[in-house]
């Protein structure tokens, strides 16, 4: 429809607004005036239509995409925490809470099912509301903004869930983000040791 107003405001300028169905005007009189100034203004007008409607166009593709990316966030299911991981996030909790990174880790590893069953926890968790979110300090609590945001679309049930729930999404994020350190840690000294052993070629 939009479309075909802009051909029509093109190719028939005088069909549109105060001046359509008028008769002819001679130049002189004020309604000539106003055609011929109409008629001028008629490319500029169709510009500033067409970019109104690409705008717009623009506009409705975003909401569509964040609606869906809603929806899908939303879909997502985090799996519930055996006992055993539980206990094991909680112990892992009060180590990082110490600041003793080492024993946080060495709890997490303890038993390699566990492990696994963390390592999908954190793997949903990710896939729901992005891998490093729950590190900030607005994180600490199930609170204010952040929280407000995370639980957009939840029924009253999955808000209370997800309060229950954030404190070990929080540590399960802070847990992924060490072993991360701790592998690029280990990764770059073997380079370095491996730079160091391999023999320098004399010129």
């Amino acid at each position: 429809m939009a479309k075909q107003i802009l051909q029509k405001l093109e190719a028939e300028p005088g069909s549109i607004g105060p001046l359509k169905g008028r008769p002819a005007f001679s130049p002189a009189s004020q309604s000539g005036k106003a055609r011929r100034v109409a008629e001028v203004n008629v490319p500029a007008l169709k510009r500033d239509l067409e970019q109104y409607l690409r705008m717009r166009e623009t506009a409705a593709q975003r909401l569509q995409t964040d609606e869906q990316a809603l929806r899908q966030r939303v879909s997502i299911d985090i799996p519930a925490l055996s006992p055993v991981a539980r206990v094991v996030l909680e112990r892992v909790r009060d180590a990082i809470d110490r600041n003793d990174l080492p024993a946080a880790i060495a709890y997490a590893l303890s038993n390699r099912e566990t492990k696994l069953e963390i390592d999908g926890f954190n793997q949903a968790v990710t896939e729901r509301f992005g891998e490093r979110t729950l590190l900030s300090n607005a994180a600490r609590e199930p609170s204010g903004k952040l929280y407000e945001k995370l639980s957009e679309g939840m029924k009253p049930e999955q808000k209370e869930q997800l309060k229950h729930a954030w404190p070990l999404m929080r540590t399960g994020q802070q847990l992924a983000t060490h072993e991360r350190t701790v592998h690029s840690l280990r990764k770059a000294e073997e380079q370095r040791l491996t730079q160091r052993q391999t023999p320098v070629m004399k010129q």
